[in-house]
């Protein structure tokens, strides 16, 4: 599978300064490409993204992505970046994130992604694991 250039370390970077500081919508293309590159259907990228598949559905449509769309995407990019980089391949991250860890209760990673804490806490768990420091 190769890289999708929004998962390029500079893209990413460039992503972060170009949108997230300068509060840009992120065009919709870039989440169209994420949820190809993820392999995900509608229903597992809207359950990534916080929001119903309608919802998803309508900000594919438009040119940009909403604000606060864009604002999680960023974070889920980066996140998808970390655990890739962490488990060095997308099918290993994936395979984690449905793996029920005890440091989340139990619970699968994956179900954490739907709000911004979550992804925090997530991502702090690989940022662990690529250090070694196990829970």
């Amino acid at each position: 599978m190769g890289a999708v250039p929004v998962f390029a370390k500079s893209t990413i970077y460039e992503l972060l300064q170009g949108f997230l500081y300068k509060e840009e919508q992120i065009p919709s293309e870039f989440l169209k490409k994420f949820i190809t590159f993820i392999d995900a259907s509608q229903n597992v990228a809207s359950k990534l993204l916080g929001i119903s598949t309608r919802t998803l559905q309508r900000e594919l449509a438009d040119t940009h992505l909403s604000p606060e769309l864009s604002d999680r995407f960023l974070q889920l990019i980066d996140l998808y970046k970390e655990g890739i980089e962490a488990f060095y391949t997308l099918e290993t991250f994936k395979n984690w994130l449905e793996t029920h860890k005890s440091v989340f209760r139990g619970k699968k990673p994956f179900e954490l992604l739907h709000t911004i804490t979550g992804i925090q806490q997530v991502k702090e768990e690989i940022i662990r694991t690529k250090l070694g420091i196990l829970s």
